[in-house]
Formats: structure tokens, C-alpha cells, sequence
């Protein structure tokens, strides 16, 4: 989401009728001692996170399995020399070659 996005969706919020008070509302519910809401969202969220070292990484992408991987260029070529030929691989590698010359 980049600033263009978050301003207009604040824009967008504000000028819902009841946002301010919803606002009022959750801000309440946080520092009213009645409510215990800050104690309420520090055992379930924030505790959680600092006992048990939880680290969570956005950016997370599982590795596939090198075994099984059906991507792989030696898989690729045995893929392409089964549909083309092996001259038209020959021919591919050789032009690769000229270029890269």
C-alpha cells in the first residue's frame, strides 16, 4: 500500500458517520481501567509474540523441494528435446551460443 492508498482510504473512513465515534469507542475500551482492554491486547497479542520469540516474516517464501522440482533447466531441455527433436535443441543451443559471443 503506498501514502496514495493509505489517504485515501483515511479519506474514505472519515467520512463515514460513525468512524470518529467508533474511534472514541476503541480508544475507551483501551484506557478505561473498567474495560481492561490495553491488558486485553497486550495477553493476547503482544505476550504471545515477546514469550514465545515468534518472529513473522512477511517477505516469507517457501523453497521448493530441489528433488521434485519440475522447473529445472535439465528437465526443461529433456521436455523441449522431446517435443522438438534433438536437432531443434542443437540448433537452439548453437544459436544461444552465437549471440552470446
Amino acid at each position: 500500500m503506498n501514502g496514495n492508498d493509505h489517504h485515501r482510504h483515511n479519506f474514505a473512513l472519515c467520512r463515514l458517520p460513525f468512524w470518529s465515534y467508533a474511534k472514541l469507542i476503541f480508544n475507551c475500551w483501551l484506557v478505561l481501567p473498567q474495560f481492561n482492554g490495553a491488558a486485553h491486547v497486550y495477553e493476547h497479542f503482544v505476550r504471545p509474540m515477546i514469550v514465545n520469540q515468534q518472529v513473522v516474516n512477511i517477505w516469507y517464501i517457501p523453497k521448493k523441494d530441489e528433488s521434485s522440482r519440475p522447473d529445472d533447466v535439465i528437465s526443461a531441455a529433456q521436455r523441449y528435446i522431446e517435443q522438438n527433436g534433438a536437432k531443434a535443441f542443437e540448433n537452439l543451443v548453437n544459436k544461444v551460443l552465437s549471440l552470446s559471443s
